[in-house]
């Protein structure tokens, strides 16, 4: 079986890892992994990594998202979205479609630290984050600098938004939610949560597990050309298999490259160290 990636559109009330491991099951894989979870209460667009795909996974993580978002004004829950308890409730007041449009506009293209929902599997000391909110542990939470690109209003009542935000890696959206709504004075949670879009990944090649055969999988050199990332080919590549530091005489100093051989196999991933030096940053792509 060849070394790729699927595009999976992950069905709601299934974690991340249950989606892997039946796709794992129906389709006899030995290797594979995923790029990005989603929580069991959100669905959408889900990358399993086959074989040597695991191995770009670092690279796939980078990539912006697209997800389509509501959001219920005037409440919060203890994990931000709808699994979680109410922990917080307002009275209803009057909020206009000029003040979430404002809004809008303040979040749009705004690069902030967020801080991540205690419910997440971020590790502080080697211990989840979630496993402190089980034990009632107090834990400081660190903040992480993510910025919105665009949001998009497909919908608006006084106590929901429906929205779609296209934002960086590391983002969280049910954070994202409760900052949203005290933008507008208010308290908020993730009610429905779907991610379009992975990179250049979107739902149009996604399938549902029962759906998905080997067909589906996306080859490796295919997934790096539809990222628009840069294949430099070399006739002789041992230098990069061994990992040694090269000069690349680039035009635009990429800040990773993918290197293939002359047969059009991908052998290694390169980093720029200080231009134009470039350095290993993973290799055995194809072996």
């Amino acid at each position: 079986m060849q070394d790729g990636i699927i595009i999976i559109d992950k069905e709601l009330n299934f974690s991340s890892n249950k989606i892997i491991q039946q796709l794992k099951r129906k389709l006899k894989l030995k290797k594979i992994g995923h790029a990005g979870t989603l929580d069991p209460l959100a669905s959408g667009v889900l990358i399993a990594l086959i074989g040597n795909g695991t191995k770009i996974s670092d690279f796939l993580l980078n990539e912006d998202k697209t997800y389509q978002v509501t959001i219920k004004l005037f409440e919060t829950t203890s994990t931000l979205d709808a699994e979680g308890e109410i922990i917080e409730t307002q009275t209803p007041f009057a909020i206009s479609l000029e003040q979430v449009q404002a809004a809008i506009k303040h979040f749009t293209n705004l690069t902030y630290d967020q801080i991540p929902p205690i419910y997440s599997a971020i590790k502080v000391d080697g211990k989840k984050l979630y496993e402190y909110a089980l034990q009632n542990q107090d834990v400081e939470i660190k903040p992480r600098t993510i910025t919105i690109n665009s949001i998009e209003l497909i919908e608006f009542e006084n106590d929901k938004i429906k929205m779609i935000v296209n934002a960086s890696k590391g983002t969280y959206i049910r954070s994202f939610a409760l900052d949203f709504a005290k933008q507008l004075n208010t308290i908020g949670f993730v009610t429905e949560l779907r991610r379009l879009a992975s990179g250049g990944f979107d739902l149009s090649r996604a399938k549902q597990v029962n759906e998905i055969t080997e067909q589906d999988i996306i080859p490796l050199r295919e997934v790096i050309e539809i990222a628009q990332q840069p294949i430099l080919k070399f006739e002789n590549t041992l230098v990069f298999e061994q990992g040694k530091k090269v000069k690349l005489d680039l035009e635009i100093p990429h800040p990773i490259v993918f290197i293939e051989n002359h047969q059009k196999q991908l052998v290694a991933i390169y980093e720029i160290d200080q231009f134009p030096i470039y350095k290993s940053k993973r290799g055995g792509l194809n072996n």
